[in-house]
């Protein structure tokens, strides 16, 4: 079992993914994405946070500044330097790894692991699973994970065929189709930057709140709360997002 590296890599090169979502990233939604987590998962002082699918690092070192210890995981390594660039620049201490979230082995010493926004959408059921229940071994008892997705029923509720998102001269065009059988999306999203052409296809999957939690069965994990998304919504059929609160 692994991740599809190099879906995931050309997807988010950390150049284009920056230049065309960089302003967007603001430490004013660094910090609100940051407290709503803390609050959720009710974060001790110094509580040990593993950050999987960590990217350049965004959150881990925000937790890591307000007093967390902190280890991040993300198989890109333009965004691990950048990450332990930041954090060496900034005096932080964290651990970042570059490796495959599929892979940990940890045991028994997170009190919180995070995995944000779209990650989970590239795995499969079966991975699905296997994740869940190394997410479940890396917790201590009584530890929590922050799990971010796409809920499905948005997916097929909004999808828009074709967007186009400008930065300046440049471009980036998402071409997005779905397909109902396998339950996944394709983007065949092409990159124009500087008038050079790059194309980073990429499949996700689309998942059911009854899916994630079949999946969470036998991870030695509780769903203890679901969000429907980051302002406090209640979950239904016509969230953006699907946010699990696990306990273990």
């Amino acid at each position: 079992m692994s991740t599809p590296q190099k879906a995931i890599n050309d997807l988010h090169r950390s150049d284009l993914y920056l230049h065309f979502y960089g302003d967007s990233l603001t430490e004013e939604r660094t910090a609100a994405e940051c407290e709503y987590i803390t609050h959720h998962c009710r974060m001790a002082p110094s509580s040990h946070i593993l950050d999987l699918a960590c990217g350049h690092g965004r959150h881990a070192n925000w937790l890591a500044r307000h007093g967390h210890r902190v280890s991040g995981v993300d198989m890109n390594s333009q965004f691990i330097a950048i990450a332990r660039e930041e954090a060496r620049t900034a005096g932080l201490d964290i651990e970042y790894i570059e490796g495959d979230i599929l892979n940990i082995g940890f045991e028994a010493i997170f009190d919180t692991v995070l995995l944000l926004f779209n990650t989970f959408g590239f795995f499969d059921k079966t991975d699905g699973r296997e994740l869940f229940r190394r997410i479940g071994k890396a917790l201590k008892p009584g530890g929590r994970a922050f799990i971010d997705t796409r809920n499905r029923d948005q997916v097929l509720n909004h999808l828009v065929p074709c967007e186009v998102t400008e930065k300046g001269t440049d471009l980036m065009i998402d071409r997005i189709s779905f397909d109902p059988v396998a339950g996944t999306t394709t983007n065949r999203r092409i990159y124009l930057k500087d008038g050079v052409r790059y194309d980073a296809p990429f499949t996700m999957y689309s998942y059911h709140y009854g899916d994630l939690a079949g999946m969470v069965e036998g991870s030695g994990m509780q769903i203890e709360t679901v969000l429907g998304g980051w302002k406090q919504e209640d979950f239904d059929t016509r969230s953006r997002r699907i946010i699990l609160i696990l306990r273990k």
